[in-house]
């Protein structure tokens, strides 16, 4: 949960707008990122945490690739029919609502609601 509210804070401090599915794979994106560095830093005893920060540039270079990948989708006219039904499916999916729910990802709790463990 605490991975998925950094990278949610993260996007919202980037000014992020998105209110469909992008909003979804942004966070998913950035959070399995995040999770991976962590755990590869808790392990880096190289000088100047050298290691982690090459660690940290092959995975930008990997979601690098996805984002090439998604543009040559958006090029190729048979790409784009087979994937009408899906992004018509998608279309549908849309951020969590303006009104923070502390029990769902994507926002930052406040209060003593309840906690999900």
């Amino acid at each position: 949960r605490l991975v998925w509210e950094t990278a949610d804070t993260v996007w919202t401090a980037l000014g992020d707008r998105s209110d469909d599915v992008n909003w979804w794979t942004k966070r998913a994106t950035l959070s399995s990122v995040w999770g991976a560095v962590v755990l590869y830093w808790l392990g880096d005893y190289s000088e100047g945490r050298a290691d982690t920060r090459a660690f940290i540039d092959r995975r930008i270079g990997e979601v690098m690739q996805i984002e090439e990948v998604k543009a040559r989708v958006r090029r190729s006219p048979l790409a784009r029919a087979l994937l009408k039904g899906p992004r018509r499916l998608l279309d549908h999916v849309k951020a969590p609502a303006d009104t923070p729910r502390p029990d769902l990802p994507g926002s930052l709790a406040t209060g003593d609601g309840p906690r999900p463990d």
